[in-house]
């Protein structure tokens, strides 16, 4: 019976392809002429129809299909050339286009585009691209707009964490993505909120895009509405809506990116060992605290349901708009109930997330905290144990300057290649695009990999399940072992939060007086049998490797002989007056002295 079906399923999609086929063809057509009863009369009337459909055909090709003895192409033979012209990759046009657009206002003149396509390449004539504009250049302005917006994607009920927005804008090539968020900071009525924009790479955008958001922003001549916008954000699928005297619909398609975000972690870590670890005979017990953030559904669906950990191994799990009235930061501050949980020895792992999912905080059996900064140099140390790597090699590290140098002991060791850059994810993602960077973490506890282009802290959650899973040790262990091979970076941060500015950028300057006096590098500071000797101090300055950028006044930097540190930083992530951040880096490799306590020791 099931032999018998078999060709008739077969023959009944490829029906449904042909018919699908033969609709698009007609729809691109019908976008040029007004019948598909109408002849195509000229070459260029042919490369306008053709790009209708989504092709991009070289000047040769279309010599081919219209030779010095056509006069003329009927639909039926459109259609059979179309069959031949493979797809155009919108986002390798739209990098084209952006060429000849440097001013990113998302059109291009009638001169410019008839100087670069009559002087490189194929060359055309003035004639024919004057044929091809008169076609497209619907808006009678003299411009050719190349970026219409046509098509919003959003997850499920409105919500996506922001790795899984990098993730989705990746994977159906988006032109860019806009995060509502109020990342670590607390939500609600009184709470704080921002809009960031991700571009095409999935990463934040750089200033001179927000620059030149900014100046597009003073010339707008005119916006475009739908008045009945009703969208059903809990269905899946497309809606389609009329925008106000705009020929063309706007499209409004609903997506589970959970599972999106779930299908890419399937094909970075070994799920099948994971679910071992988490609901084999000998599984560990975790506790994850989602601190009612987006990532719950996220947490709930990959490492409950499909790696088999108990419901009750994942709380806060449903997101709240003010996050329960709490704040939703993982550090051992905000979240102190997994901090008390995991303090009884009843968990051997434990973890926090962030309001919008990118960040995490990681703890062993009885508490054990691991410092952000140790939690990228475990990683990198052991990023084997992650088959995605195994596959890709790793082609570098990176850390935020003011993150501790655990990571740079790895890369010494390891002889990796270290990139030391200002806080902000997008100087990670400028080196993982030029291919550059495979690992990065910041002290805020921010990690990632150049699996996507931000900071990931599921995706953290999962590498470090995976070093356990392979070492069959615990997080103490796995940490001791560490600092006993690298050496340690005690390491500690304190926020002076919503001080008056002009006092603090006045304490910056005293403080630069007395740093960049000659008589100050080389002096000595002695704390109990330690002594320390000032190496250099500076300003942190980056240039960037890949485009040439020059980033200055990232924070004062007091480096010592032995690689510890001193770091202080105007900050203004909060709501209101200035930040001030200390950050301590003391660097010790004596084996006795390794296992004291961070804040005991700076005390």
């Amino acid at each position: 019976m099931w032999s018998q079906c078999a060709p008739a399923q077969t023959q009944s999609s490829q029906h449904r392809e042909d018919e699908l086929f033969y609709t698009r063809c007609r729809a691109a057509y019908l976008s040029v002429f007004k019948s598909s009863l109408t002849d195509i009369t000229s070459k260029e009337q042919l490369c306008v129809v053709l790009q209708q459909a989504g092709r991009n055909p070289s000047q040769q090709a279309i010599n081919n299909y219209w030779t010095p003895r056509t006069t003329k192409l009927n639909f039926d033979d459109f259609c059979e050339i179309l069959k031949k012209e493979s797809e155009t990759d919108e986002s390798e046009l739209l990098k084209t286009f952006g060429k000849m657009d440097p001013r990113g206002s998302g059109c291009i003149s009638h001169g410019d585009l008839c100087r670069v396509l009559t002087s490189r390449g194929e060359k055309m004539s003035p004639e024919e691209l004057n044929g091809i504009f008169s076609l497209r250049e619907v808006n009678s302005d003299g411009k050719l707009d190349y970026i219409k917006i046509s098509r919003l994607v959003i997850g499920q009920h409105g919500i996506m964490s922001t790795p899984a927005v990098s993730c989705v804008i990746r994977e159906i090539k988006a032109i860019g993505g806009i995060i509502l968020t109020a990342s670590h900071n607390p939500g609600g009525p009184n709470g704080d909120f921002g809009i960031k924009f991700n571009i095409s790479s999935g990463g934040p955008a750089p200033e001179a895009v927000t620059n030149k958001i900014f100046e597009i922003s003073k010339t707008l001549g005119e916006y475009v509405i739908c008045p009945d916008l009703k969208v059903d954000l809990s269905t899946i699928g497309k809606q389609t809506f009329q925008l106000d005297n705009k020929p063309s619909p706007f499209t409004v398609e609903i997506v589970d990116s959970v599972e999106s975000y779930a299908n890419m972690l399937r094909n970075i870590f070994d799920f099948a060992a994971l679910k071992e670890l988490l609901s084999g005979p000998n599984h560990i017990k975790v506790r994850l605290d989602a601190m009612h953030g987006v990532v719950g559904p996220y947490v709930k669906k990959i490492v409950c349901e499909e790696l088999g950990a108990p419901a009750n191994s994942a709380v806060n799990c449903v997101p709240k708009e003010d996050f329960g009235g709490h704040h939703p930061d993982p550090n051992l501050t905000y979240a102190s109930d997994l901090v008390e949980n995991m303090k009884g020895g009843e968990y051997d792992f434990g973890a926090a997330f962030d309001g919008d999912g990118d960040r995490n905080m990681v703890l062993g059996k009885h508490g054990f905290f691991v410092n952000p900064s140790d939690s990228v140099a475990v990683i990198a140390a052991n990023i084997t144990c992650i088959p995605y790597f195994q596959k890709t090699g790793v082609k570098g590290l990176a850390r935020s300057m003011p993150t501790s140098g655990a990571l740079d002991s790895v890369a010494n060791t390891l002889k990796m290649q270290l990139y030391e850059t200002p806080t902000g994810w997008k100087f990670f993602g400028n080196l993982m695009d030029a291919g550059k960077l495979s690992l990065c973490g910041e002290e805020s506890f921010g990690t990632g990999s150049d699996h996507i282009r931000e900071k990931d802290g599921l995706w953290a959650v999962l590498a470090w399940l995976s070093i356990l899973a392979t070492r069959k040790q615990s997080v103490e262990d796995i940490m001791k072992d560490h600092w006993q091979k690298f050496g340690r970076n005690f390491f500690t941060r304190y926020d002076y939060e919503e001080v008056d500015s002009d006092a603090a950028n006045k304490m910056i300057k005293d403080l630069e007086a007395v740093m960049f006096d000659k008589s100050f590098v080389g002096q000595k500071y002695t704390e109990g049998d330690k002594t320390y000797q000032v190496g250099k101090a500076d300003n942190f300055e980056y240039s960037d490797p890949v485009d040439g950028s020059v980033s200055k006044n990232q924070g004062l930097r007091i480096i010592f002989s032995d690689g510890s540190r001193i770091i202080f930083r105007l900050s203004g992530t909060g709501s209101a007056g200035a930040t001030i951040r200390l950050y301590i880096d003391s660097y010790e490799k004596d084996p006795q002295k390794i296992y004291q306590d961070p804040q005991v020791k700076f005390s």
